[in-house]
């Protein structure tokens, strides 16, 4: 667990779910992290209930809270709580989880968001987009997601389905995307699927993503990138088209690489209506995003 300084004015928990670990945070007012704690999350959903309870008492350390906000992945209905489309989450996965985490943790105050619209929250807030009321959140991670803030709130749709980017469809007829269907954004541009379309094109099957990158001479690297450039061009022209936002801020692993932030001239030739790209920014919060945007959820 990390240290930070102590808690002197309002204060909340901020805590990221993922399928490999879970990661809180103590956050206060003006988004400085002052204590995290990370853990594998537990394969069962009675198990990583009770290692988040114990979590909070650890990261929390005595200090008075205002409640406990969760990053998570999938999609919540928002009139029954129950979370979807999480299946690399099997201990959340379909759990009614808010009510789950009410139970468990009686004498706090509990939020639950998507973890990318925890990342819009954040940046709004916080980070890079802190100056803009129309932003795009995009996560490039292992998978696809987003988040849209519309005039300073967050926009989720009438069933808790919004914004979820990693499976609009790019190419009708092209690769296969977990969510069964073909051509959706996340089968080109994850990491995962970078990777498998590097390997596909005759490339070193040893190497990650990061340094498909980095590989200029390699002619498996170089098509893949033109390939990716494209979709990435065409994906930020149709969001423009749909949001019409002030700035996109891009978070997750994937997004750190500076091929993305260069892209503007290609992305206006696809625009409609406008030659102007809005600006494309990277995360402030970094990793930490989630859970800034999870414990915003508490301090509003």
């Amino acid at each position: 667990m990390t240290e930070g300084l102590p808690c002197q004015d309002h204060c909340a928990i901020g805590m990221d779910i993922g399928g490999a670990k879970m990661e809180g945070s103590l956050v206060n007012s003006d988004g400085r992290v002052l204590r995290t704690l990370r853990e594998p999350t537990p394969q069962g959903n009675r198990e990583m209930l009770a290692r988040i309870a114990e979590m909070v008492e650890t990261i929390r350390d005595g200090q008075e809270i205002q409640g406990v906000g969760f990053a998570v992945p999938g999609s919540l209905h928002p009139k029954t709580g129950q979370l979807r489309n999480a299946p690399n989450s099997p201990a959340i996965d379909g759990a009614f989880l808010k009510k789950d985490l009410e139970r468990t943790l009686p004498e706090y105050r509990v939020a639950v968001e998507n973890d990318a619209n925890c990342l819009a929250i954040s940046e709004h807030r916080f980070g890079a987009a802190r100056n803009y009321s129309h932003v795009v959140a995009i996560i490039l991670g292992s998978g696809v997601g987003g988040g849209v803030i519309h005039e300073g709130r967050l926009f989720v749709g009438s069933r808790g389905l919004a914004p979820e980017f990693g499976h609009m469809p790019v190419d009708i007829n092209g690769r296969f995307c977990a969510d069964g269907n073909k051509g959706s954004v996340e089968a080109y541009l994850s990491g995962p699927s970078i990777r498998a379309r590097y390997r596909d094109a005759g490339g070193d099957p040893a190497v990650e993503t990061p340094e498909i990158f980095t590989r200029r001479a390699d002619c498996a690297a170089r098509a893949v990138l033109e390939e990716t450039r494209l979709i990435f061009a065409r994906f930020i022209a149709a969001l423009v088209s749909i949001y019409d936002p002030e700035a996109f801020v891009l978070g997750g692993g994937v997004s750190r690489q500076d091929f993305f932030y260069s892209q503007s001239e290609l992305i206006s030739q696809f625009l409609f209506g406008t030659r102007q790209t809005p600006p494309i920014l990277k995360a402030e919060g970094g990793d930490a995003s989630g859970k800034l945007g999870a414990a915003t959820l508490i301090l509003g």
